[in-house]
């Protein structure tokens, strides 16, 4: 994580210390805030359900500050951070216990961060001293209120907090010992508070914890930032895919609002945590897939930082996996039909329309971008650090050729005629024709116009690979969301399956896709002695169907489904007999393919 043992044994000890103070302040907070009255109340666009205390952000702040005191983490910068997030702290406190409006709060936190910048602190993103202050602004209070909303679901803003400040850490390493001590203080404290706060948790951030957290960061940043021009990655990309999840989340967020004709500043349960849980996660399951994601984010920006090559197409590569995770999580309708209201109702909404339905050209901008971080890792992982001094001109000269024959060898192949959710074995093999058609044109096309000169054949061997790759991935993506998803599903009544073949398999499929029957399997029965203590499809065999009575009483089904015509009829009339017996629902599935009535028919004369 840091280069040095001594940075690695100042980051142990600063963390221990502030994560100890945090462990014994958290509960103090929590007995105070429940007797002077500070509790989160259940509310319609809340996502807690009871009254939990308050006031979570107090002992977080004081751990952080004691620990940097006493490990000697106070310099100028590090004071300038102090006592900027401080600042927003009390501004949280003060919200927590008299609410302010929305305009309020981001008037003050604005004020705040032009106090900060005439103390000489500010980004250096643009070279303009005037667009350089205004980006300044904007990235203060913007990852301040990133925080704010992030903090939607029991430990998911603490969480994150604690990944981004290790990632910090581990981009600092020992070159700035201050910043080290206060950045482990920060996780430490934050880590010691998601003890009690995550779920079920029985204490929040509040406002002053999240603004705490998010201008801490923020801050940092700031005061890391190096004056003038030192390339793009040190100076923007690090900080922002440290911070890449409270980002995203904020961005899409307030999209999505404005598409639906609500006020960005509105609070709902339409974050990606809230979108995660309606797909069929549980609460935890989501925070930890926004940890790891998070996560992602921080060892990315930290091997950027260490001039890691291979890091900036891990990098793109994540932001590709970011846009078809939104696109997964847009089709979720969370506010009751209003969802693009506002695009409903412009004029250019037909054009909208046609352009959603055109989903090959998604396709094909998706599959550019692939193939160009494919074709950039592919000289990564051959040459290393070879690859920007001796062979960038040579990757940036073919690309055009690379992306254009590998298009066309997808357009030959038949890529672009299937549909990604019903992906079958077939499809990719459609896919690695299209992958062996575009490989063999791009070494033609290389061989013609540069007569493959100092162009290497393993580089287009690795590309073929991880396009191959990718592709596959990108079109799994969103079946892998759905069946992660749907595996522990537990809403609705439990089912126990008699029939483990294929029509338990295709009923299995049917319960998981369509919420109307209201059904969560939870196991099958089947007699047959291969499939004992086997899981199709996540779903355990049970035992046979002989043991029916005995597994009715163990696991206590709500409904028992026979998914086979097929079941002699004395096993059946024993599931019968088990079900009457423990008042149990039976259910049998039946397919069958009809004919019209002619009644029916519709006259075309």
């Amino acid at each position: 994580m840091i280069d040095h043992s001594g940075g690695l044994t100042t980051f142990a000890m600063t963390a221990g210390l502030a994560l100890t103070l945090s462990l014994a302040l958290t509960p103090l907070a929590r007995r105070v805030a429940w007797r002077l009255g500070f509790v989160a109340q259940p509310a319609v666009d809340r996502w807690h359900r009871r009254s939990v205390a308050m006031l979570g952000g107090v002992p977080v702040w004081l751990a952080t500050l004691a620990a940097v005191v006493l490990m000697g983490g106070l310099s100028r910068e590090t004071t300038m951070v102090a006592l900027g997030s401080s600042a927003l702290f009390l501004l949280g406190l003060v919200d927590d216990v008299l609410p302010l409006k929305p305009n309020t709060k981001l008037s003050a936190e604005i004020v705040i961060a032009c106090v900060v910048i005439a103390f000489g602190y500010q980004l250096h993103w643009t070279g303009s001293p005037l667009f350089d202050a205004l980006v300044t602004i904007v990235w203060i209070a913007g990852i301040a209120n990133a925080f704010n909303l992030l903090d939607n679901m029991d430990g998911l803003c603490a969480g994150v907090a604690v990944i981004a400040a290790v990632a910090f850490c581990a981009s600092i390493g020992t070159a700035d010992r201050a910043s080290l001590v206060y950045t482990a203080a920060l996780a430490g404290a934050t880590l010691g508070f998601l003890r009690y706060n995550f779920n079920p948790a029985s204490v929040f951030l509040g406002d002053c914890g999240s603004l705490l957290l998010g201008s801490t960061f923020a801050l940092l940043a700031v005061s890391k930032a190096p004056s003038g021009q030192t390339g793009l990655i040190s100076t923007l990309i690090v900080p922002v895919l440290i911070l890449l999840l409270p980002i995203f989340d904020t961005t899409f967020v307030t999209i999505f609002r404005k598409l639906s004709a609500r006020a960005a500043s509105q609070g709902g349960r339409d974050h990606t945590s809230h979108r995660l849980v309606a797909l069929g996660f549980s609460e935890r399951q989501a925070s930890l897939l926004l940890y790891c994601l998070a996560g992602a984010g921080g060892a990315v920006a930290v091997g950027l930082k260490k001039a890691n090559v291979e890091s900036l197409g891990i990098a793109c590569l994540l932001l590709v996996g970011l846009v078809l995770l939104a696109i997964q999580l847009g089709r979720v309708r969370v506010y009751d039909g209003d969802d693009f209201a506002w695009l409903r109702s412009r004029a250019f909404t037909p054009l909208l329309t046609r352009m959603t339905h055109k989903r090959r050209i998604f396709e094909v901008a998706l599959d550019t971008c692939l193939i160009s971080i494919a074709y950039y890792l592919a000289y990564a992982l051959r040459f290393a650090e070879e690859f920007r001094p001796l062979y960038y001109g040579l990757f940036a000269v073919s690309l055009p050729i690379v992306i254009a024959c590998q298009l066309a060898g997808f357009f030959i192949a038949g890529v672009y005629r299937g549909v990604w959710r019903y992906i079958t074995i077939t499809d990719l093999f459609v896919y690695l024709r299209g992958v062996l058609i575009g490989g063999a044109g791009i070494v033609l096309m290389v061989v013609y116009v540069y007569r493959f000169e100092h162009y290497s054949r393993s580089v287009f061997m690795i590309n073929a690979m991880l396009v191959g790759l990718f592709m596959v991935a990108s079109r799994l993506s969103f079946r892998w969301v759905a069946d992660l998803a749907g595996r522990p599903q537990s809403i609705g009544r439990r089912a126990l399956i008699c029939g483990a073949g294929d029509g338990g398999a295709m009923l299995l499929r049917e319960l998981r896709n369509n919420a109307q029957h209201e059904c969560a399997p939870m196991g099958f029965l089947d007699d047959d002695p291969a499939k004992r203590h086997r899981s199709i499809m996540g779903v355990p065999v049970l035992g046979g169907i002989s043991d029916v009575e005995h597994l009715i009483a163990q696991h206590s089904p709500d409904v028992v489904i026979v998914s086979t015509g097929k079941l002699h009829p004395s096993k059946f009339a024993a599931v019968q007999f088990a079900c009457a017996r423990a008042g149990v629902e039976l259910k049998q599935m039946e397919f069958r393919i009809a004919d019209v009535a002619a009644s029916r028919m519709v006259s075309t004369a």
